[in-house]
């Protein structure tokens, strides 16, 4: 069988093990397309020669952006790259005791990743074309210009830089699953699920401790970023040090969570003992306490995704009104960079989760299965696993909201400094994108993971 049959045959049979892979990748196109074609959006647009040069220093400044936002959503396609290879070692060690040389499995990954690569890079540029168009309308009415005639926007300067970035991220790909295969032992591969994870270790006593100490870190920043005010944006040695309080806070709940709420829920011996409980609160200890350290970051990376989508248009909207068409340009600036960078944000830490609880069950997969030969039912056994996900995805996002509580405060000063307007709208608004885009990786990975524990 050749190699070119063997990874397709291979990318077919691990659809559902692609299918977040396929969905981050394809929303990264996307938003990259879209964001990248500002330039031909003007071709609809009656824009006058101060206006067009605006639109123009936008373009600029999102292909700049675009280096930033091209490098997070490289470390996305390695970071699932690197759960689907972990998930496939035993059959790739299979693959060598049967006779398999090292550079034919390259040769194998290099196909697959290529396959991925241009389907999901096809998919995403054509769903980045057709949203564009809706996006060029949004654009019209945050410049408060009429559109002449409505024409199909397609930037093909947009589509050769989408290829060439994401060309680079899936080139690093090969390049890392080449030296990976080069570098694997044939029993590393044979046994690498059995492989323990480094864990904090910390008895229960210490972790209530250091958690009653996260909260007093985070209750300080909380009231002494709400003191000082709009003063906090000032960056000085009192702000960076309310700021170092609260994520070290955040680190430090994170870090002490799993011994804490184990703690908690025992003492509630209704609901510790019910069902599947007992398990499922083992497993998100154990994973909080091999992953805070991410789930921090995760936490942090959200704060800033919900308080960009839901303070920058606000912001803009409040200058627009006080300075009128002088600062359109300003306005659809803040409008771009806050939404373009909040998505990217909210799809990275989502898809990070994701990838996370799936490789979660992956390795669970016999512990299922034995709990469904011990006599748990079905349903008992998707309740567990969907408690597990659903804990998971929640603890970060709770503590996000609580700090973009706080800074969307702040921020609400701006807004009423510039104009009689309440955030409140823009707030609602960035919840919806944060349930649409947070939610959707939350029953993907439901979905995915019942597979993966083939209950169903």
């Amino acid at each position: 069988m050749s190699a070119f049959t063997l990874a397709i045959r291979n990318v077919r049979k691990s659809i559902k093990d692609y299918s977040i892979y396929f969905f981050t990748i394809i929303i990264g196109v996307a938003l990259f397309y879209i964001f990248n074609s500002i330039d031909s959006q003007c071709a609809m647009m009656e824009l006058n020669e101060n206006e067009l040069i605006g639109m123009l220093n936008i373009n600029r400044l999102m292909s700049g952006l675009s280096m930033f936002i091209s490098s997070i959503l490289g470390f996305l396609i390695l970071y699932a790259n690197a759960f689907l290879i972990r998930r496939r070692n035993k059959e790739l060690g299979i693959y060598m005791i049967l006779g398999m040389k090292k550079r034919k499995i390259s040769h194998i990954l290099i196909i697959e990743t290529l396959l991925v690569g241009v389907l999901s890079l096809a998919v995403g540029l054509i769903a980045g074309v057709f949203l564009s168009q809706w996006f060029a309308l949004l654009t019209a009415k945050l410049l408060g210009v009429n559109i002449s005639k409505y024409a199909f926007v397609f930037s093909g300067a947009a589509v050769i830089k989408s290829i060439i970035y994401f060309g680079i991220a899936f080139l690093v790909v090969m390049l890392f699953n080449t030296r990976n295969i080069n570098r694997q032992k044939l029993i590393d591969l044979i046994y690498a699920n059995h492989k323990n994870e480094n864990y904090l270790k910390m008895n229960l006593g210490s972790s209530v401790v250091l958690f009653i100490v996260s909260l007093t870190f985070l209750v300080f920043a909380y009231l002494s970023a709400m003191n000082m005010g709009l003063k906090i944006l000032k960056m000085d040695a009192p702000a960076l040090f309310v700021i170092t309080c609260g994520i070290a806070g955040t680190f430090l709940f994170f870090a002490s969570l799993s011994g804490f709420f184990l703690r908690l829920v025992s003492q509630m011996k209704g609901v510790y003992f019910s069902g599947l409980n007992l398990f499922v609160l083992k497993q998100i200890s154990s994973k909080i306490r091999t992953s805070y350290v991410s789930m921090s970051f995760v936490c942090l990376m959200l704060f800033l995704a919900i308080t960009a989508v839901s303070s920058g248009s606000s912001i803009a909207a409040a200058i627009r009104d006080s300075y009128g068409a002088n600062e359109i340009g300003t306005t659809t600036t803040i409008s771009y960079m806050t939404s373009y960078i909040g998505i990217i944000f909210m799809v990275a830490c989502a898809s990070v989760l994701a990838i996370t609880q799936l490789s979660e069950a992956s390795d669970n997969q016999e512990r299922y299965i034995l709990l469904s030969k011990l006599g748990a039912s079905e349903r008992l056994i998707n309740s567990a696993i969907f408690k597990q996900i659903l804990i998971y995805f929640a603890a970060p996002l709770i503590l996000a909201i609580a700090h973009s509580i706080v800074g969307i405060t702040l921020l609400s000063e701006i807004v009423k400094a510039l104009a009689d307007m309440n955030i409140l709208v823009m707030s609602l608004v960035a919840s919806f994108v944060i349930l649409l885009v947070y939610g959707g990786y939350f029953i993907m990975t439901y979905i995915n993971a019942k597979k993966m524990a083939n209950i169903i």
